[in-house]
């Protein structure tokens, strides 16, 4: 998985890098609606997976703080929890048409910076104080701070899927806030109202692609999707 993320107070967007989620399949279950349609729903728990760490790899990212200040950050996004997805497939013959929520609760961290090429020690411990927070549509299912990733797909019978299937991949939108940081600094000099005056807000639209699945749990991985040692063949590239 790979996208952008807008930074809205900086009037640009950080490419965040190629990132594996290794996830658990939940079991399939059949849900017939009183309104007589019949829906294929699915929940899996997984994790981010880098290097043995839950967090993606670190990223750089270079913006015009305040509209003057060249300056580039180091960043990591930090698992705080799981990974949760959940597909709603509505079985209509001969469309399927397919909805899937991707929740995580995502911590920015700052690895280092610098201010028009002068380095400014943020310290080991700089990063948000809660979790990235988005709309969510079901909050008392639903609490506390997370991601929410949205992905609509269609499967025709007899025919490759369109949009967003979480077997095959596709594009995934959302919007978050970034929270005020805490932790900047060394010496007795706090950079978090600095941080967080430049970074943090409301409005910043995400955008991740994800790539075809690979399934780790059988001795033969499915033909033409993944490679010897499970990884697939095509890397989604970013889209904006």
């Amino acid at each position: 998985m790979t996208g952008y993320s807008n930074v809205r107070k900086l009037d640009g967007a950080s490419l965040i890098p190629v990132s594996c989620v290794q996830l658990e399949q939940g079991e399939p279950v059949i849900d017939f609606r009183p309104d007589g349609t019949l829906h294929l729903l699915q929940r899996s728990e997984g994790s981010l997976l880098y290097q043995g760490r839950k967090q993606t790899p670190p990223f750089t990212s270079t913006f015009l703080t305040f509209g003057f200040a060249p300056t580039t950050a180091t960043l990591v996004l930090e698992q705080a929890g799981p990974v949760v997805v959940e597909s709603d497939v509505l079985l209509v013959f001969p469309d399927n048409i397919a909805e899937t929520y991707i929740r995580v609760p995502l911590v920015l961290r700052v690895l280092d910076a610098k201010v028009n090429g002068t380095p400014l020690d943020v310290g080991p411990d700089c990063r948000t104080a809660t979790p990235l927070a988005s709309p969510e549509p079901q909050p008392a299912k639903y609490p506390g701070d997370h991601l929410v990733l949205l992905g609509k797909g269609q499967l025709l019978n007899g025919t490759d899927a369109t949009g967003y299937v979480l077997t095959s991949g596709g594009p995934l939108t959302g919007e978050v806030t970034v929270p005020a940081f805490k932790g900047c600094g060394t010496g007795g000099e706090n950079l978090d109202r600095l941080l967080t005056a430049a970074i943090s807000g409301p409005g910043n639209h995400v955008r991740q692609v994800q790539g075809q699945t690979c399934a780790v749990g059988v001795e033969v991985p499915t033909e033409g999707q993944c490679t010897e040692d499970r990884q697939p063949y095509v890397v989604p590239k970013p889209e904006r």
